[in-house]
């Protein structure tokens, strides 16, 4: 028997850490993040950090299927908190801003974003930077006002061409101008824009989809995706066939899913 989500492999109860301005959960292979800062779920150093805590204690959990990231209230997130900008705090809002974006990409666990309120700033790229972004056509609203204040987001300005390319990254950050769900799902900075009132059943729907899928197949495949995002070509590919070779195929989800698709019937998924 598989032990619980809040219980280890023995059956003792996982301690469970209290945050101030995040939310966290993890139930039936969904593990949820969610920005709780009202009014607006400004990126705070000290709400970044939790943020962080949380990624660097998933990377751990085998059990994770896909991350759902979400906010509280009518804001995605507008970007970071401008007292964070000035003096020593600047250099502390970059690292922690920057620590997000390494531990997303070493958790090997999918990432979605549902943005249901604008998303601009830090908070467009905290979105973004996710490997799938589900939007409500209406209300989410996308891009870089920073340069308006004199500015600029590092992160925005070394991650967005690789996103969208340089012409469209140069237009958004030199601008400063906003972006429709529609303009932004249309650039290829958020995988879908949904009807405002749809939006929640299409991402209960997708997430379900995650979780008729093995936990540890997710993660290699994650892993061969993000992994071979930078490589010359080449090298993506010997990354993914090492991945393939080297670790799923040594996993028994990989074993039994090739058995069920011969067999015609449904895999029984251990999630390793």
């Amino acid at each position: 028997m598989e032990p619980e989500d809040d219980v280890d492999a023995y059956g003792t109860a996982r301690p469970t850490p209290t945050y101030q301005q995040i939310q966290y959960a993890v139930s039936q292979g969904v593990a949820r993040l969610t920005l709780n800062r009202p009014p607006a779920n400004v990126l705070s150093i000290e709400m970044m950090g939790e943020i962080n805590a949380v990624l660097e204690a998933m990377e751990y959990q085998k059990d994770i299927k896909v991350v759902v990231l979400s906010a509280t209230g009518k804001y995605f997130s507008p970007g970071f908190e401008l007292s964070d900008h000035l003096g020593d705090r600047g250099y502390m809002m970059l690292e922690a801003f920057r620590r997000i974006f390494e531990n997303m990409a070493r958790i090997d666990k999918p990432l979605l974003a549902v943005v249901a309120g604008p998303a601009l700033g830090a908070g467009s790229m905290l979105a973004a930077g996710c490997d799938l972004v589900y939007a409500a056509a209406t209300a989410a609203k996308f891009g870089h006002p920073e340069i308006k204040g004199g500015v600029f987001n590092p992160v925005a300005a070394a991650l967005l061409p690789r996103l969208v390319g340089r012409k469209k990254a140069a237009e958004i950050l030199f601008s400063g101008v906003g972006l429709t769900a529609a303009d932004a799902e249309r650039i290829g900075l958020i995988t879908r824009a949904v009807p405002d009132d749809k939006l929640d059943a299409e991402v209960a729907a997708l997430i379900q989809r995650f979780q008729e899928h093995s936990a540890v197949v997710l993660q290699l495949t994650r892993r061969a995706l993000a992994g071979g995002a930078d490589l010359l070509l080449p090298d993506a590919f010997r990354h993914a066939e090492d991945v393939y070779l080297n670790q799923l195929m040594g996993t028994e989800d990989a074993e039994e899913g090739l058995k069920a698709v011969m067999g015609k019937r449904k895999p029984a998924w251990k999630d390793r």
